[in-house]
C-alpha cells in the first residue's frame, strides 16, 4: 500500500496510545498526530508499523517531566539544563530520595518547569547559569519556598548556597548554631567556615549564645553578598542583605537535660 493511502488511518502505538496519519510527506514519511495528547511530528511508516513511535508530549521522566522534542544530550553529552532538570524532578517525585532527604518530601514543581524546553530555556535566560559551581536554588528569594519554579528559583555560587543550607543534627533540641557542652555546663555557638566547625564562645544561656551565632552568621551572609554582588541576580544580592537568622526553638522550653555536643 503506498503511504499516501496510509492517510486518516490510526495506529497502536507500543507505550504510547494511538496516533493517526494526517499527511504523507514523501517516500516512507509520513506526519503523523497523537490522538491523547495532539503531539505531531513527521515519522518512518516502518516506525508506525512497529509501533515504535514516542509521544515527546507524554509525562516520562519522574512521572511528571515531558521532554518534548529538546534533546538531553549533544554529541553524546548530557547537557547541564537536562542535568539540573532530572535532579530537580527527582528531588520532588522520587520516595527514596525522600527517605534520605525527608526535607524535600513536600516540594513540587511547577507546571512550566515540568516541560524540559521551558525549563532549558527558562536557564538561558539566567544569571549565573554558565557559572561554573553554581547552584540552582528555590528558596533564597522566598524564606521556607517548596515550589521549583520560574518565579522562586535563581543561580547562586555553592559557597552562598552552602552557607544558606547548612543544617545542624541537634536543632531539633537546640537553636541553630546552639550546643550544650555537659562537663562545662554551659552552652555554645559554632559556625561552620565552609572547612570546619569554628566555636563562637561560650555563654550561659541558650539564647545568648544564638544570639551570638545570628550576629556572626548575619554578617558572614552580607559579606558573602558584597564579594559577589556584582555577579549575582540584583533580587539575591537584596534577599541576602535583608536575611535574618531565625530561630524555630522556643527557649522557655530549653534545659540542658539532652547533652549533645557535635564534634
Amino acid at each position: 500500500m503506498n503511504e499516501l493511502n496510509y492517510e486518516g488511518k490510526i495506529f497502536k502505538t507500543n507505550n504510547y496510545g494511538s496516533l493517526i496519519v494526517t499527511k504523507y510527506i514523501n517516500g516512507s514519511k509520513v506526519h503523523i498526530k497523537f490522538i491523547d495528547t495532539g503531539y505531531e511530528t513527521v515519522v518512518d511508516m516502518g516506525q508506525i508499523k512497529k509501533g515504535n513511535v514516542k509521544d515527546r508530549l507524554v509525562a516520562t521522566v519522574w512521572g511528571v517531566g515531558i521532554l518534548g522534542d529538546e534533546s538531553a544530550c549533544v554529541n553524546g553529552i548530557t547537557l547541564k539544563e537536562y542535568m539540573l532538570w532530572g535532579s530537580m524532578l527527582k528531588r520532588c517525585y522520587d520516595d527514596k530520595y525522600h527517605s534520605k532527604h525527608p526535607t524535600y518530601k513536600d516540594c513540587y514543581v511547577s507546571e512550566k518547569f515540568k516541560y524540559y524546553p521551558y525549563f532549558k530555556n527558562w536557564c538561558s535566560e539566567q544569571i549565573g547559569f554558565n557559572q561554573i559551581g553554581w547552584d540552582l536554588d528555590k528558596d533564597i528569594l522566598v524564606r521556607g519556598n517548596k515550589s521549583y519554579s520560574e518565579d522562586t528559583c535563581v543561580f547562586v555560587p555553592q559557597e552562598i548556597n552552602k552557607l544558606l543550607n547548612r543544617q545542624d543534627k541537634n536543632q531539633d533540641k537546640y537553636p541553630i548554631g546552639v550546643y550544650y557542652d555537659s562537663r562545662e555546663n554551659n552552652f555554645q555557638s559554632k559556625i561552620h567556615n565552609g572547612k570546619k566547625q569554628v566555636r563562637i564562645g561560650r555563654f550561659s544561656t541558650a539564647e545568648d549564645a544564638f544570639q551570638a551565632y545570628k550576629q556572626v552568621k548575619e554578617g558572614r551572609i552580607k559579606l558573602l553578598a558584597d564579594k559577589y554582588r556584582w555577579q549575582i541576580d540584583t533580587r539575591v544580592y537584596e534577599a541576602l542583605m535583608g536575611y535574618q537568622v531565625e530561630s524555630q526553638i522556643n527557649f522557655r522550653n530549653i534545659s540542658p537535660n539532652t547533652k549533645v555536643i557535635e564534634k
